[in-house]
């Protein structure tokens, strides 16, 4: 049985998760693991310790944050078709139900990983949600605001927009796993407690991405005779394990990070761009035959100034066994 820390975000605030582009009427639908390692790295950095920010977000791997319902855990479905069948449906019927799905309660999601086949009853779909607990609700709403861009110039224009929230029931919010030695974890929670002052996302100036922490823990029970690998990450494997990574049997999906330096302690910086780098997303199952490690990257930009700082971005796996 591998047992994991758990960090809960609670009465969490109206939330907007940029995308990377100037667009603010859509909210990303998830908040990932590069995001979230970045962040405390970065009050890391201001509490004085920002020499060895690199080795810090080595020692330890994040999950990308998912739902929780009161003591519900809900988990990323798997990429690829679900071995899960509706009572007394046909398969063809069920098939539409199944694709909506994005996030599965973790006892249904563990019978899942370990190569059964689950059945289910039709009334367990909620959304994008498949269930077991009898009194589940909706999670998060979204709601999309008109606001007005107010130029600082007296010349300039003002410009209409719409900007997205996504508001959270109190009795649900947004949880990741830690893996790490236990007296960083403790650095990590007060991190975290402190991340939650100052808000995650868009516009924490006006409240948002404000949150409590708790903490919990996950177990999961050992695969037998598990096959691959899912990770409940962003991953970056570096150039040794893209050789080992058995890609022809593997499942998966890719994503493009990049963005803004808005969380930049220098204000001069936030206009600019970091690089790109693409990794492979949530869910995402992988057959290899090395270990999956990762690596954590330096996306800083091209910019001939001596105060430009490194803009580190982890994309080291959390990974559980599944078996196919």
């Amino acid at each position: 049985m591998s047992v994991y820390n758990v960090i809960k975000l609670k009465n969490l605030s109206p939330l907007h998760i940029g995308t990377g582009k100037e667009n603010y009427d859509f909210s990303s639908s998830m908040l990932e693991s590069d995001t979230l390692s970045a962040a405390i790295a970065a009050i890391r950095a201001t509490q004085g310790k920002e020499k060895d920010t690199f080795q810090f977000l080595e020692s330890f791997t994040i999950s990308s944050a998912f739902p929780f319902w009161r003591k519900s855990y809900f988990l990323p479905r798997m990429q690829g078709k679900i071995n899960v069948k509706v009572n007394g449906e046909d398969e063809h019927i069920s098939r539409k139900s199944l694709k909506k799905i994005t996030y599965i309660e973790k006892e249904i999601w563990c019978e899942l990983s370990g190569g059964q086949e689950v059945v289910v009853e039709k009334s367990q779909f909620k959304g994008q949600f498949l269930v077991s607990c009898n009194d589940f609700e909706e999670v998060s709403r979204k709601c999309v605001n008109q606001r007005v861009f107010i130029p600082r110039e007296e010349s300039g224009k003002t410009e209409p927009f719409f900007f997205e929230w996504n508001y959270f029931h109190p009795d649900a919010g947004l949880y990741c796993l830690i893996d790490c030695k236990q007296e960083l974890f403790q650095e990590i929670v007060s991190l975290f407690r402190q991340l939650g002052i100052n808000g995650i996302g868009t516009d924490k100036n006006v409240g948002g991405g404000k949150f409590e922490v708790e903490t919990d823990i996950l177990a999961f029970e050992e695969v037998p005779d598990s096959n691959h690998s899912m990770i409940l990450s962003l991953y970056l494997p570096d150039e040794s394990e893209m050789i080992g990574l058995d890609l022809g049997n593997s499942r998966f999906n890719m994503l493009l990070r990049g963005g803004y330096l808005a969380g930049s302690s220098e204000e001069n910086f936030r206009h600019l761009k970091k690089k790109s780098v693409y990794m492979f997303t949530v869910g995402s199952i992988f057959s290899s035959e090395i270990p999956l490690e990762g690596k954590v990257v330096d996306l800083k930009p091209e910019w001939n100034d001596e105060l430009m700082h490194p803009v580190y971005r982890s994309g080291k796996p959390f990974k559980l066994p599944v078996k196919l």
